[in-house]
């Protein structure tokens, strides 16, 4: 399976795209990235889940992959990955697992209950009707499998970025736990990070709202990018101390562990 950079077309492609200018942005040197993988590392270390063992994951809304290549430098994970921008796909490097376009809803018969780990970091508040969506994904986890969930907290911070990237909403705690009420689900962890960072998001709210006339793909740019490389390295040595310190009480984004019954 490893090394082989071709897709494999599971479902029919459909005309799907991201926001312009996204993926141009990312890195897997960007802080926020190396801040969420690090928060989820400490999360994993914490309640027991090994990155020893070679589970096989599927990573949902993969995009380019850049989530996976870090999870596989990280674990010993197979992880494969799949995503509805076709184009996306193609330009992911090659991995342990398969690279595949295909639609969970699908439900195809090999795929399903097929998984030990299922990762779902950043979609879920893109997705409007959630319930169909979450039924489907429980489907491919095994028995006893873990859901791994990340993203955006807190609708005060709710701001034009959210809406240009696609955001439905930003979830709390109370929220996020309750889209998995009566689906035969334990809720193992869920905890926020990024508290360092909310000062941030709050001016990015203010400035993404006064750049009309910008194109999209320059307020995704200025939402993303730090103004300065001081700032990335600022960013990072508060990454470093909130890794050290107790899960924070609030923070820009949340992570989620749950268990399929």
């Amino acid at each position: 399976m490893g090394g082989n950079n071709e897709v494999e077309i599971i479902s029919q492609p459909q005309a799907h795209a991201f926001v312009e200018g996204w993926y141009e942005q990312n890195s897997e040197s960007h802080f926020w990235f190396r801040w969420r993988l690090a928060a989820f590392l400490k999360q994993l270390k914490q309640i027991g889940v090994s990155i020893e063992k070679p589970y096989r994951a599927l990573d949902v809304g993969c995009g380019v992959g850049l989530l996976r290549n870090q999870i596989e430098s990280s674990t010993k994970w197979i992880v494969d990955a799949t995503d509805l921008d076709l184009d996306a796909l193609r330009r992911a490097k090659p991995g342990r697992g398969r690279k595949m376009y295909y639609d969970i809803f699908d439900q195809k018969e090999q795929l399903l209950e097929a998984y030990d780990l299922i990762v779902l970091f950043d979609v879920l508040e893109h997705i409007e009707d959630t319930q169909p969506f979450i039924k489907a994904l429980l489907r491919h986890l095994k028995t006893q499998g873990l859901l791994l969930i990340n993203v955006p907290a807190l609708q005060s911070l709710y701001s034009h970025f959210d809406e240009l990237v696609g955001h439905v909403r930003r979830y709390n705690k109370r929220t996020l736990a309750s889209e998995f009420t009566n689906l035969g689900f334990e809720m193992i962890d869920i905890r926020y990070w990024g508290m360092s960072m909310l000062p941030a998001l709050a001016v990015r709210k203010l400035v993404i709202r006064m750049m009309s006339g910008r194109s999209t793909a320059q307020k995704i740019g200025c939402g993303l990018t730090p103004p300065h490389a001081l700032a990335q390295d600022l960013f990072l040595s508060l990454m470093r101390l909130e890794n050290v310190l107790p899960p924070a009480p609030i923070g820009t984004s949340l992570l989620m562990v749950g268990r399929k019954l």
